[in-house]
């Protein structure tokens, strides 16, 4: 089975928020539907390793705001690589909150909509939340962002490195925000993503030596690697079943074999 297939369904990209309390949270997802019109109700579908899951499974309520064209990657980074477990995703980022107390990104979103939870379904590795529209609005006339628009615009593309001599065949990858460097790494070097060093890169084109492997579940193999499909973590070793990624906090079904 060729699993490409699935990024040719369309989705949108929103940032999913809820509150817990007096602590809000969010996080970002691709996957909204309208699901009747009489009365008006929308799907979301949320990994359970995903602390704004949690949040909205203890409230009942949310807010998704449907990113448009004009958003940046740090957008993203802010919302989709790092988890509000230990972090508090709204900190210096402009917000506004709708009728329920919940904030919603007023930049780079083209609406809102509030939610009311009815029902819930449990998918295993995610949730599938069933909610009444309580709250709507239109923020802007510019497009909404789809997933394929994203891949082709916003995210990162992997740049050659600046030495006219360095090494051919050489990649990097950023452990913390997925950007990929190509060509011998300084060691001085600065993601220009999420500023952080060279010592948070791996070599992609080369296996790692067995005395830097990282510790992992008893049995694992030096072989494997495993990457965080969405922030770009690497796991080296055999992934637990029950693994939860510590950059951005989803669990081991999204991770790829390297």
């Amino acid at each position: 089975m060729d699993m490409s297939a699935m990024n040719k369904i369309t989705y949108g990209l929103y940032v999913l928020t809820a509150r817990c309390g007096s602590f809000s949270n969010g996080c970002i997802i691709n996957t909204l539907a309208q699901v009747t019109s009489s009365p008006n109700r929308v799907s979301i579908t949320v990994n359970k390793s995903n602390y704004t899951c949690y949040m909205i499974a203890q409230s009942g309520r949310f807010n998704v705001s449907m990113i448009d064209e004009s958003a940046p990657f740090s957008l993203f980074t802010r919302f989709g690589f790092c988890t509000g477990r230990w972090e508090d995703k709204f900190l210096g980022h402009e917000i506004a909150r709708s009728g329920n107390g919940i904030p919603y990104i007023p930049e780079n979103t083209c609406a809102y909509l509030s939610g009311e939870v009815v029902s819930s379904v449990d998918l295993g590795t995610h949730i599938m939340f069933i909610a009444d529209v309580t709250d709507a609005a239109v923020l802007s006339d510019k497009a909404p962002m789809t997933y394929a628009f994203y891949h082709a615009n916003v995210k990162p593309k992997p740049k050659p490195a600046p030495q006219e001599d360095a090494p051919a065949g050489e990649r990097w990858i950023c452990n913390i925000c997925g950007y990929i460097y190509e060509g011998h790494l300084p060691e001085d070097f600065i993601c220009p993503l999420c500023k952080h060093g060279a010592a948070d890169f791996s070599r992609l084109d080369q296996p790692a030596a067995a005395e830097d492997k990282p510790a992992g579940a008893a049995g694992d193999t030096a072989e494997e690697k495993w990457v965080c499909n969405v922030c770009g973590y690497i796991y080296e070793g055999a992934l637990p079943e029950d693994f939860v990624c510590p950059i951005c906090g989803v669990g081991a079904d999204e991770f790829s074999r390297m």
